[in-house]
């Protein structure tokens, strides 16, 4: 696989450990280092810091003074060392599930102390694989909480925060190295998952010449003049998180109460559902804002349209009404009824009308013109009151008396008067034949 594509995969795992501080402690000093992995997953020293305790007028400014030598924290923060009448020991017991191990070490207590503390918490580690009968090895730190109130304190005064505790034994195998911790236990060493009689000096230099080289195959950057004895503690507690163990494990180690714990993992979590609830709002007020400018300008839309139907309704009519006025004028025109003078003949028709007679209705057509006539007078001679009209002659006349009142309705046609001349003819040619 390509270098640069194996680092980009590197980085894009979630949830892995890239950088994390140790910091042990004793009663005599304090200690820590920095270590972080880079992008092809080898780790390196990053910084060390060590404060002596013995003597020291103010230990929570020496420990608040190594947090900003390290300047420290990463993905992990973890302590170790021993708290007041804590006691480690190995043993085979039959493998169980983290839950339920944890509770058979609390039955197991009594064999392996004398005198338990009746407040005690306990963490465990399995040193080794579960063999075919289902057995397994188990390192196990456990001490009364009340001991562990004095670190607590240090560090709630200091505002410092750690996200676990882990004694330096606990994740030393069967087959591993010797182990002297002089800061803890100088009359004692670990190994094969037993405490022996502290040696000589020889052994010694021996142990930590044998974890000096586990070392610097896991870690670069162990500078050679290190104070390896009182750092090893850290180097064991850091080769143990640099193997990916402490995430599957970390229910095992549990042990210091959530008020120490880093809340900046609740932060980013809060931080998370803070953005998530904002990009969704977002989304939602972009969605809405769409869909509102949408529908906005449909309505917009649908109003030009209504209007400009509604003009179209109104052109339509004005153009129906002209049409026909244009062809009430073009009938107008066209009739042979205007070829006489029609507003002199109009004159001369109203002016033969009697007083008690009013012109309600006229009608040109191209046959004649059709009058209506409304009268009081009971004896109305339609005909002889028409006569000095040369130009017309009365040919149909309609007259009838309103039921309840005294008018008098008479309809007339007036035809042009050598069409009347035209029209008898026919009928006497008719009559003839």
């Amino acid at each position: 696989m390509n270098k640069k594509v194996r680092q980009m995969l590197n980085m894009l795992k979630l949830g892995e450990v890239k950088r994390f501080t140790v910091v042990s402690f004793n009663a005599g000093s304090i200690c820590g280092g920095v270590f972080s992995a880079d992008a092809d997953g080898a780790w390196h020293l990053a910084a060390t810091s060590g404060k002596k305790l013995a003597g020291a007028k103010d230990e929570t400014a020496l420990w608040r003074e190594l947090w900003r030598d390290l300047a420290g924290g990463g993905d992990l923060i973890i302590l170790t060392g021993a708290f007041p009448g804590g006691v480690l020991f190995s043993f085979e017991t039959v493998a169980l599930a983290p839950a339920d191990q944890r509770e058979a070490l609390f039955m197991e207590l009594p064999r392996q102390m004398l005198r338990p503390p009746d407040d005690a918490v306990v963490q465990y580690l399995p040193t080794g694989a579960v063999d075919a009968e289902g057995m397994q090895r188990l390192n196990v730190y456990t001490c009364g909480s009340k001991s562990i109130v004095p670190v607590l304190e240090t560090l709630r005064q200091a505002r410092l925060f750690a996200d676990e505790f882990i004694h330096p034994l606990l994740t030393v195998g069967v087959d591993d190295p010797a182990v002297y911790l002089p800061g803890i236990d100088p009359d004692f060493y670990f190994s094969g998952g037993k405490f022996h009689r502290a040696g000589s000096d020889a052994d010694r230099v021996a142990a930590y010449g044998e974890w000096r080289k586990i070392v610097d195959g896991i870690f670069a950057g162990v500078p050679a003049d290190c104070a390896f004895d009182e750092f090893l503690p850290v180097f064991l507690i850091a080769k143990f998180i640099a193997s990916g163990k402490f995430q599957p494990y970390r229910k095992a180690v549990q042990l210091l109460p959530d008020t120490v714990h880093p809340v900046r993992f609740r932060r980013h979590l809060m931080l998370t559902a803070v953005l998530l609830v904002a990009l969704i709002a977002v989304s939602i007020w972009n969605f809405s804002r769409g869909r509102w400018q949408d529908f906005k300008s449909y309505r917009e839309v649908s109003s030009e349209i209504a209007e400009i139907k509604r003009k179209t309704d109104t052109m339509q009519a004005t153009l129906r009404r002209s049409a026909k006025e244009q062809k009430d004028i073009a009938k107008v025109l066209a009739g042979n009824a205007c070829t006489n003078d029609i507003i002199g003949q109009f004159y001369s028709l109203s002016k033969l009308l009697p007083q008690d007679v009013m012109l309600t209705d006229l009608r040109w057509s191209e046959s004649g013109i059709d009058i209506v006539l409304q009268s009081e007078s009971e004896n109305l001679d339609l005909p002889g009151v028409l006569r000095p009209l040369s130009n017309w002659k009365v040919t149909d006349i309609n007259q009838r008396q309103g039921r309840f009142s005294a008018t008098t309705t008479v309809t007339a046609k007036l035809v042009p008067a050598d069409q009347g001349k035209k029209s008898k003819a026919a009928a006497r040619k008719g009559a003839k034949k």
